[in-house]
């Protein structure tokens, strides 16, 4: 191993990222934990595992918003837990939208569930 030598993790690009775009650290820190809850249920989804729907095997409700299917105790007032969390990264970051930053929320686990978008950067969050 070389001292003194620094790789930097995604996550610190990611809060690098957002710091140049003008958000605060309490949005990038509640943006973060939310997309990184969004990409395990996207794993998830994508694998049939808890909390979501698995082919049958498992009692589920069904979104109202997506239509997907997830245990009971994840689907509340007709949303999935998916589409709540969503919902509150969509509502952290729309005070930033006169700035020019935008969001694209995408539910494929292979790459970034989450991208923020502003005048001449994108940052990518898994």
């Amino acid at each position: 191993m070389r001292t003194g030598h620094y790789r930097m993790t995604e996550r610190e690009r990611a809060i690098i990222g957002l710091t140049q775009l003008g958000i605060s650290e309490q949005d990038i820190r509640g943006t973060l934990r939310d997309a990184r809850t969004l990409a395990r249920l996207a794993e998830a989804a994508c694998n049939g595992d808890w909390p979501c729907d698995n082919g049958g095997d498992r009692p589920v409700r069904f979104c109202s918003r997506c239509g997907g299917g997830m245990v009971r105790s994840k689907v509340l007032k007709g949303l999935c837990e998916d589409c709540r969390v969503s919902d509150r990264v969509e509502a952290r970051l729309r005070p930033y939208a006169p700035r020019g930053i935008g969001i694209e929320l995408a539910g494929d686990p292979r790459g970034y569930v989450v991208k923020v978008f502003g005048p001449g950067r994108e940052v990518g969050i898994a």
